[in-house]
């Protein structure tokens, strides 16, 4: 089953890096070989107050950050990464 992960890029989040969570993700998906995990940009999760957001399968995970967001991708594929 994949696993979906979608940045928001809109003005709060954007102005405050989320592509960086994006360029994070898609780095630690080509370097650990990971299978079943779509990153995606997504519109306003309408949290812009907690920016950056990212909704990692519908949970909404405010005041991202590349390293945190990798965190939880790595700890839900634990096992899944070749080595």
């Amino acid at each position: 089953e994949n696993m979906k992960i979608q940045v928001c890029c809109w003005k709060s989040c954007k102005n405050n890096f989320s592509e960086y969570i994006t360029k994070r993700l898609n780095w630690d998906i080509q370097k650990f070989d990971i299978q079943n995990v779509i990153v995606e940009e997504s519109s306003c999760m309408w949290e812009c107050r907690k920016w950056p957001n990212v909704k990692v399968d519908w949970k909404i995970e405010n005041y991202s950050d590349p390293i945190k967001i990798s965190k939880i991708i790595c700890e839900r594929v634990k096992g899944k990464v070749k080595k």
